[in-house]
């Protein structure tokens, strides 16, 4: 390692420090420029990027192969958020339940199981960091960017659940990054948006928000990444967020806390920085705060104007290059302890046993099926006997079907394969039945209205609530538990917290009868 980094010019240190997205399955002239010429140590992909495990594995192959043969001949990290749940990027891949999900199944085992399975999958794909896990506590039901994403609202059963998962993701080889530090579950402000900020003193902090952290630091987690969040009980200078916080990455997160892994920020052209600093100006500061690895996950232009302002923040002495070195050497020691600093493994999509990770993600489905409510509808008796009307929403890119341009969602297919007289509805976001649909839906026996984020939709939830006055009706929560409190009359309610095709499965089973519902709700949805 050492022979490497005494070797490198400036550029090649710099370039290190900066993992970028670009826009194309196939590889590209500006991610090969920022290869070849800006020396970046990492790529992230993003479902633009991604079309299949054979297309997927072929581009990490080319991308390493382009990295091995230029420069310092350093090989890339490639990244990709896999968390499972709402929040998945490989097509092809196995669709686990999410985090909320592995929260009410509280299986420390299973989680641990579900993230070896996966890093079996990425690494196989040529992907060695996984942006995983999300260890914030959603504590806060009106958090727009975090929900289902989070383990719960408990910073133990978080922190338990989070360490399982380091532990799965880096036995399989793959770097684990804990997010986003130092806590973004008590937030109403997306960062994608705008610059949040969480008040609570610093005695809460301890025990609430970094709780599952230090716990993460204790696992051996690899990387950990920032939040663009403003903490004021942290950072006395008003309005920086932690991203650009000395006192958060480099006085908490090193010094107190004892972090010795990479500081990768979340990406610097979300709202957030963008509308404080700027994506540029931002890239020299975090630096200057602690990071070790800048993500710019769009812009072919930023990603350039960032490096070289950080390259010319070093050469006017702003930063020293002693400064550099340091994070140049925990990148360099990260990628030989996970990839190897001479040579990458071809990624091999045959070698992943997608049959056995299937049967995986369905035992965490249906451990993690949650009934809510239910004011005698289940068991249902003589069901195959039953009319049933299905009511589904169009919900703009997620799509509830296998595959694009199917009208049925999976939940329904299943349950037509038993259920004779099923009738299958889809709504715009309006929610509104016509006269034909209401027609139909005369003489059920129980109408199923399958929710999405129904606390942003909410024709959803109250749609679900005007037909249970003269109707026994199911809510599915097929992500959002906190729909749950704008429901009153309806009869009965589950979640799956997510739309994966084993979570629709767990639900028609059980409304079939097959399987009892076993999960907990891992937060608190009380009305």
């Amino acid at each position: 390692m050492e022979y490497k980094l005494k070797n490198m010019s400036v550029e090649e240190k710099v370039g290190q420090l900066f993992q970028v997205g670009f826009l194309t399955p196939t590889v590209n002239g500006q991610v090969r420029d920022m290869i070849e010429n800006y020396h970046v140590g990492g790529v992230i992909y993003f479902s633009r990027n991604i079309e299949s495990p054979e297309q997927t594995a072929e581009l990490s192959n080319q991308l390493q192969q382009i990295a091995l043969s230029s420069g310092s001949k350093i090989p890339l990290f490639i990244s990709a958020d896999q968390e499972g749940g709402t929040v998945t990027r490989l097509a092809g891949a196995t669709h686990f339940p999410g985090n909320m999900a592995l929260g009410a199944a509280n299986d420390q085992d299973l989680t641990t199981e579900v993230a070896e399975s996966t890093a079996s999958e990425l690494k196989n794909l040529g992907i060695n960091v996984n942006l995983a896990p999300v260890l914030d506590i959603n504590n806060n039901p009106d958090n727009p960017v975090i929900g289902v994403r989070s383990f719960g609202g408990d910073p133990k059963l978080v922190a338990e659940l989070g360490a399982a998962y380091i532990k799965g993701m880096q036995s399989g080889g793959v770097i684990a990054t804990a997010k986003h530090f130092p806590g973004h579950g008590d937030t109403d402000t997306d960062s994608h948006l705008d610059l949040p900020i969480i008040k609570h003193p610093r005695s809460r902090l301890d025990q609430v928000e970094l709780y599952p952290f230090k716990k993460a630091i204790q696992a051996g987690v690899d990387s950990i990444m920032t939040a663009h969040v403003y903490f004021p009980a942290i950072e006395k200078e008003e309005d920086i967020p932690a991203t650009l916080s000395k006192s958060v990455l480099t006085d908490l997160l090193r010094n107190e806390l004892k972090f010795e892994g990479l500081i990768i920020t979340d990406c610097m052209e979300m709202k957030a920085i963008v509308n404080t600093f700027g994506t540029v100006e931002g890239a020299v500061k975090t630096i200057e705060a602690g990071s070790d690895t800048v993500l710019v996950s769009h812009s072919y232009q930023r990603q350039k104007n960032a490096i070289e302002a950080v390259i010319e923040a070093v050469k006017s002495g702003r930063i020293s290059e002693k400064r550099i070195d340091a994070s140049v050497k925990r990148i360099l020691s990260l990628k030989a302890k996970r990839i190897n600093l001479d040579q990458v493994d071809k990624a091999d999509p045959a070698q992943i046993n997608f049959k056995n990770h299937k049967k995986i993600a369905q035992k965490l489905a249906e451990k993690s099926l949650t009934l809510v409510k239910n004011e005698n509808v289940f068991p249902l008796k003589n069901i195959k006997g039953k009319k049933m009307t299905i009511i589904d929403f169009e919900m703009g890119r997620v799509s509830l079907a296998e595959n694009e341009g199917e009208k049925n969602n999976l939940f329904a297919n299943y349950l037509n394969k038993e259920i004779i007289n099923l009738d299958h509805i889809r709504l715009q976001k309006n929610a509104v039945l016509s006269f034909d649909d209401q027609q139909r839906i005369e003489a059920s026996d129980l109408i199923i209205v399958c929710t999405y984020n129904a606390t942003v939709n909410r024709d959803q939830a109250k749609l679900a609530e005007k037909l249970a006055e003269n109707n026994n009706v199911l809510v599915l929560a097929l992500r959002n538990p906190y729909d749950y409190q704008l429901i009153d009359k309806t009869q009965a309610f589950i979640t799956t917290y997510d739309y994966s095709p084993a979570g629709q499965k767990a639900a028609a089973d059980f409304i079939l009868g097959k399987i009892k519902a076993k999960g907990k709700l891992p937060v608190s949805v009380d009305l």
